[in-house]
């Protein structure tokens, strides 16, 4: 996995030098995004949190209406959870985490006067940087490593697609929808897919 983000990653600057019909965009929006866990064949409650992402893509045009963009994005998740048992607190932990993305959309665009409509698909490539919870457990302080301690897998490939449009040529207001389709638990009858909406805004320049 780690090899496949690396050449994701060269392939992102290789593109980057055909500036011939190529455009630059650089953008930021808000990030929805939900765990959904299983153990044994059970379903644990979802671990929803919110966040934000950043970066900028390389739009390559391959003919007419279609192109290609690689990006690289940072992101960033936090969420709160808590249990509590005959009205007492038993846990009280924030969730937080930061990942490097690089996403590779195909789209295709058509233009209705000032505005172009646009839909996009394709894989993201992620790697977490760092993930755990902090809080409390019995009013206790305490905190977890998602990599050390709940043996989660920093690696993940997202497939999802979204719409877009784009307005005066300079401004891109884009929704999409991203499913992760690796298993991030490497702990044993435990299954965990994430998945992520998103709504941003980007400058062409």
């Amino acid at each position: 996995m780690k090899k496949i983000v690396t050449i994701a990653l060269a392939a992102v600057m290789m593109l980057a030098g055909t500036s011939a019909f190529a455009q630059l965009s650089v953008g930021a929006g808000y990030l929805n995004s939900t765990l959904n866990k299983s153990y044994d064949g059970t379903a644990l409650d979802p671990e929803a949190s919110n966040g934000f992402y950043a970066g900028g893509s390389y739009n390559i045009n391959l003919f007419k209406g279609l192109g290609v963009a690689p990006g690289v994005y940072y992101s960033m998740l936090t969420g709160k959870s808590k249990t509590t048992y005959a009205g007492f607190t038993l846990t009280d932990h924030t969730f937080t985490e930061h990942a490097i993305n690089v996403p590779v959309n195909f789209n295709y665009g058509i233009d209705l006067r000032d505005v172009k409509f646009l839909v996009f698909a394709g894989p993201t490539f992620q790697y977490a940087i760092a993930s755990g919870y902090k809080g409390k457990v019995l009013n206790v302080d305490h905190s977890v490593d998602s990599f050390k301690d709940l043996d989660h897998n920093p690696f993940n490939i997202y497939l999802g697609g979204g719409l877009g449009a784009e307005l005066a040529e300079k401004l891109q207001i884009t929704v999409g929808f991203d499913y992760g389709l690796m298993n991030i638990s490497k702990a044993d009858k435990t299954v965990a897919h994430r998945y992520n909406i998103k709504l941003g805004v980007a400058y062409l320049f």
